[in-house]
């Protein structure tokens, strides 16, 4: 073979080695983007989010929710063999179809939520939130407006 050959073939196969390259990093940059997307609904407290791996206790702590009201809704009795399983396996156990246990864990989420409202935080100012009123306070009754 010459070198010529070997050179186009070398260069072939580097350029299909790039472009696998680069498909994989803008599928991984996708993915990392709808991972944050799904995150930031799920820490919203959008019922949504429910998927067909988490189990009772992460939907409990997640979505601030009692575990005894998730397992009631399912009719489901608080054993540790019923709380360390995905909704798939809850749903093939109790014998029905996944979509209607995700649809019951939302509709007890959301009527929590109605009978529970979250109570609402003030936010405290920070230090430097705080500093920064105070000089601009200060700047300001220098120059004689309050």
């Amino acid at each position: 073979m010459s070198i010529r050959v070997k050179i186009i073939l070398v260069s072939i196969l580097l350029g299909l080695a790039l472009s696998g390259t680069v498909l994989a990093a803008a599928s991984t940059v996708q993915a990392f983007h709808t991972l944050q997307h799904q995150r930031a609904l799920m820490r919203a407290g959008d019922v949504n989010t429910i998927r067909s791996w988490m189990t009772i206790p992460y939907i409990a702590h997640v979505y601030h929710v009692p575990e005894t009201n998730l397992l009631g809704a399912l009719r489901l009795p608080a054993t540790s063999q019923v709380r360390h399983v995905t909704l798939t396996t809850l749903a093939t156990r109790i014998h029905k179809p996944l979509d209607s246990v995700i649809h019951t864990v939302q509709k007890t989420i959301i009527s929590y939520r109605q009978m529970h409202p979250p109570a609402h935080i003030t936010p405290t100012p920070s230090p430097t939130t705080s500093h920064a009123k105070k000089t601009a306070r200060s700047s300001r009754s220098k120059r004689g407006t309050i």
